[in-house]
Order: structure tokens, then sequence, then C-alpha cells
């Protein structure tokens, strides 16, 4: 099968666009930056989801069972632009791929449209109530993709806070990561008690070819299914490095402690035949080991 992938020089997509190739499949990776670091056989694809794209990714769909939507800007980019990428253009696309006869388009998703409080454990009928401009986008990318129509197979992932290689946002599991491999403190606002649950992209990588396998539509919600508290977070990366870290309380509120994300994934098990498969320790090891860094401030994935 020939695959397009947007949002291919992210931290998600990347990871997709190697998981593709592992499998088998022929891969166009779409992205407005230059790539590098990906076998030769992979076809590099310029589109800006910025402006008009049309053009450029005509061609690359030509021939493509499915498209993996992995491209959104992220907060904090002004609400206009979120809206013309994350919404505009994903309906943009949905219309381009049924034009091109796609099979498939597989739309990367986030748990942040969910109403709080959190009822435990969170599945795909949780209700939603987006409160910002990004997650009510990414509901709008959702509605797009399940509503296609026209013989096109919509395929949704929510997908919990990624990590592991490739990971260049500067989130606590990158802070946490890089401290306790220098042997620095590790600082903790409020109890330390908020419960998050952290998924290795190439595990959502994973989920991505099952689900083009079978050719599954509909809501999935993907996860590690363990959510680890900040405390917890803590104490595994000294576990990891070394344990030469001190963990220690800033004295600062948490406005989020005592939040719990229960993520069940039982859907895309018995649908996908999909399960996480990477601990949360390699994915620390792993992302250390690669040597990421932050980089410039590029807001796109």
């Amino acid at each position: 099968m020939r695959v397009l992938v947007t949002g291919a020089s992210g931290h998600v997509g990347g990871a997709v666009v190697r998981a593709l190739h592992a499998a088998g499949m022929t891969v166009a990776a779409a992205a407005r930056s230059p790539l590098d670091g990906f076998p030769p056989e992979v076809q590099p694809v310029r589109a800006d989801f910025r402006g008009a794209f049309s053009d450029a990714l005509r061609p690359a769909l030509s021939g493509c069972g499915a498209v993996v939507h992995c491209a959104a800007v992220l907060p904090p980019a002004p609400d206009d632009e979120i809206a013309a990428v994350n919404t505009a253009a994903t309906r943009a696309l949905v219309a381009l791929a049924r034009e091109c006869g796609v099979g498939q388009v597989v739309f990367l998703s986030s748990m942040s449209l969910l109403r709080r409080p959190l009822e435990r454990p969170v599945t795909e009928a949780h209700p939603v109530a987006p409160d910002t401009a990004y997650a009510r986008s990414k509901l709008d990318g959702e509605t797009a993709v399940l509503d296609a129509g026209g013989g096109l197979t919509g395929t949704v992932f929510r997908i919990t806070s990624p990590v592991g290689p490739g990971l260049r946002r500067d989130t606590i599991f990158s802070r946490f990561v890089r401290a306790a491999a220098a042997g620095e403190p590790l600082t903790l606002n409020g109890r330390g008690d908020r419960r998050q649950d952290y998924v290795d992209a190439r595990d959502i990588a994973d989920a991505v070819v099952r689900a083009l396998s079978v050719r599954a539509g509909g809501l999935f919600n993907i996860a590690s299914g363990g959510p680890v508290s900040n405390l917890e977070l803590a104490e595994r990366c000294r576990a990891v490095f070394g344990g030469r870290s001190g963990i220690v309380f800033s004295g600062a509120p948490d406005p989020d402690d005592g939040v719990v994300w229960e993520v069940a994934v039982g859907k895309a098990r018995h649908t996908l035949g999909w399960s996480p498969g990477r601990t949360l320790e390699a994915s620390l090891r792993d992302y250390r080991e690669a040597g990421e860094r932050l980089t410039s401030p590029d807001r796109t994935r």
C-alpha cells in the first residue's frame, strides 16, 4: 500500500513514517521543511498547510490507499492560525483525498477536547467540551474525518501525551530526563500527584500500521493505559539515570493536582489487535540515547 503521511518532520509523524516503511508500505512524507533521517525509499513532499497545498499533494496522492494526517499547529500559536491549519486544512485534505480516490484517512487527535472533570476510565464515549481554540480545532478535524463519506474510511486516534525519541517539545518528561541525566534536581509543583498517561510515539505508529492493515474506521483511544504521577515520573527518571538527582518541591501550586488520566484502550486492543509495547523506562532511556534536544520554537508538527 502507498501511504501519504503529513507532519512527517514532527515527533509522531516521523515515527509513523518509519513504522509504515518498516511494515513494507510505500511512504510519501509531507512536511513544510526539508526532511532528513528517513530511508531513501521514502518520498519527500514539500507542503505547507498554512496556505494552498492541494497542487503540492495531488501528485503524491496518486495511487495512495491511505493518508495519515499528523500535521497540526500547537499552542501557543494564534487562534486564527490554529483554525486555519487544524480545521480548514484538515477539511480540505479530506476532500482532496476523496477526490483522489484514497480509501482511508487516519487523523491524530487529542484528549484536550474532553469535558472535565474526567470520568474514569476515559473511554471513547467520554463527553467532549472543547474550551480552547486548539481543542475546538481537533474536534472539528475529527468530525471532518469521521463524516467524510464517499467511500472514505475515517479513523481518529485520540492520543495522550506522546513521548520517546523525537520529542522536541518542552514538557515535564523532557525536562526531567535532561535534569536526571545531568544529576540535577527534579522540581515538582503542587503535591506531584497529577497522573498523566505517557504513550511512546512508536506505539502510536504501531497503532497506525494496525488500523491501515485492517482498514478499521471510527474513534480510538491510543494510550499506555497506565497513568503515572509527576512524583512517580521523577522517581523513575532517577532510577533510569543513576539516582544522582534529588526530588524537590517548588512550593508553587499545580492546578491539575489530583487529576488522573486513566484512559481505556480496550477498543483499540479488540478492533485493531494493538497493545502498547514500550515501557516508560524504555521511552525515557531511548529519548536520552537519541540525543534529542529542544529545537527552535517551530509550533507545527
